[in-house]
């Protein structure tokens, strides 16, 4: 029916990714409050990386004293990393009412 060189698939291509990237960033800008974005982003971003934190950041938040932080390091080392916050109730001293004040602290980057 079409008879296309290559290079016409190609700006037809172009122009229809473009189209969809439009419409995608209008639903966005009509659907989503810019301030419910930056609020959403920001509480991501001031978690603590399990992963990266160290006793002092560990002990920042309420409810981890020294001694469970020196075991959330231990765990950390011993396991190499964190794939979840759940692990945390692995962990002596983290039982689910615990885990449940502490676990919106933190985040597994």
């Amino acid at each position: 029916m079409f008879s296309f060189t290559k290079q016409e698939r190609q700006v037809i291509l172009f122009l229809a990714v473009v189209t969809l990237a439009g419409a995608g960033i209008d639903y966005a800008r009509k659907n989503f409050s810019s301030s419910k974005v930056v609020a959403c982003l920001s509480r991501e971003v001031t978690k603590i990386d399990l992963n990266q934190a160290d006793k002092s950041m560990l002990m920042s938040v309420k409810g981890i004293g020294e001694k469970l932080a020196i075991r959330i390091l231990e765990y950390r080392q011993k396991e190499l990393r964190f794939y979840n916050v759940e692990e945390l109730k692995r962990i002596k001293g983290i039982a689910n009412a615990k885990y449940e004040k502490i676990k919106d602290e933190f985040a597994v980057r």
